[in-house]
């Protein structure tokens, strides 16, 4: 690939029915001064006028490409963008949220610098309506400002401070490194990001954090994860859980001479674990419930906790559940 005619930025997007929030995302992109910066915008099936506020945008942007295809959610459409991806780093960002003035500039110039395959910087929590007040994503007392480190150890550091978020927005990356790998995101797989940025801090070599906060995460009350929870939904988030949780094992075996070091690699499965537990619990229709207990069962997922919990804390709070466990699939059909 002829570096010297590449963008140094793309920006990959993907946008399903984000009316309300493009404008402010074309604003937050246009003031980071990047000059060769590819914008593409994968359109997933909008049903709303997106498209239309996109191509109003384009004459902005001299060097965007708006790619149409049908709904198949976030991981494809952005797997849609990468592929068609030039420029010599990478960004992910989400278009309902807020990003600062001179956030690009600064990780470029981080990743230039330090020769970096993954950048990271520090957000912000932002509640609707002030709900809360905002508070930083990465808390300064438990992770502080980097230098360069290999990807292992700051996946160490940052799952050991128990307050790191798999997210690919506050993050750059250099294209050949994911190109390298073949890195791409788990189709129709929600948070996806936490197999994706778990296997890439595995796989790289040099990786800088600032926790400089360039990037507002809002909370809205009309977001999916706020919505009140049926069993069929939680039924569905168990299963992506579920296959998460698979994934991350795979990874651990790809990686095990590095995974070694990283006890919370294995954590992080025995954590998410009892939040899957914890879905179960909360269901209502008890054949349901026996039905969605049985496959974790039965899929292998409750040998993988519990294979994965390693602190006696875990394994006393996760053999407390498994007899409510069996409990739920010996009541009478």
């Amino acid at each position: 690939m002829h570096h010297a005619t590449c963008p140094q930025l793309s920006v990959v997007v993907a946008v399903y029915n984000g009316a309300a929030f493009l404008e402010q995302f074309f604003q937050c992109l246009s003031a980071q001064s990047i000059d060769d910066m590819e914008v593409i915008m994968v359109n997933d099936g909008s049903t709303d006028n997106s498209v239309d506020i996109i191509h109003q945008w384009q004459p902005q942007f001299a060097n965007m490409k708006i790619i149409d295809q049908a709904n198949q959610g976030v991981s494809v459409a952005r797997n849609t963008g990468l592929a068609e991806a030039t420029g010599l780093y990478l960004s992910f960002p989400d278009i309902d949220d807020y990003f600062r003035p001179g956030m690009y500039r600064r990780m470029l110039d981080m990743a230039q610098t330090g020769n970096l395959d993954v950048v990271t910087c520090n957000g912000n929590y932002i509640w609707e309506n002030n709900k809360k007040p905002s508070r930083p994503i990465f808390p300064k007392d438990k992770l502080q400002s980097t230098g360069v480190l290999t990807g292992a150890q700051w996946l160490k550091q940052a799952l050991d401070s128990r307050k790191f978020l798999h997210v690919t927005w506050l993050n750059l990356y250099r294209h050949d490194f994911i190109r390298a790998h073949h890195f791409s995101f788990e189709p129709g797989l929600r948070h996806q990001d936490i197999p994706w940025t778990t296997e890439v801090l595995l796989a790289a070599d040099r990786v800088q954090y600032t926790d400089e906060q360039f990037y507002d995460y809002y909370i809205h009350s009309a977001s999916v994860s706020h919505m009140p929870d049926n069993d069929d939904t939680l039924i569905r988030s168990a299963r992506h859980y579920m296959k998460i949780l698979q994934m991350l094992d795979e990874i651990n075996q790809r990686y095990p001479e590095k995974v070694q070091h990283i006890p919370a690699c294995r954590w992080q499965i025995a954590k998410e674990g009892l939040g899957i537990l914890h879905t179960f619990f909360n269901m209502k229709d008890p054949q349901k419930q026996r039905m969605i207990v049985q496959e974790f069962f039965d899929t292998g997922v409750w040998k993988l906790v519990w294979r994965n919990a390693h602190s006696l804390r875990l394994r006393w709070r996760l053999g407390r559940r498994y007899f409510r466990l069996r409990k739920i699939l010996q009541s009478p059909a």
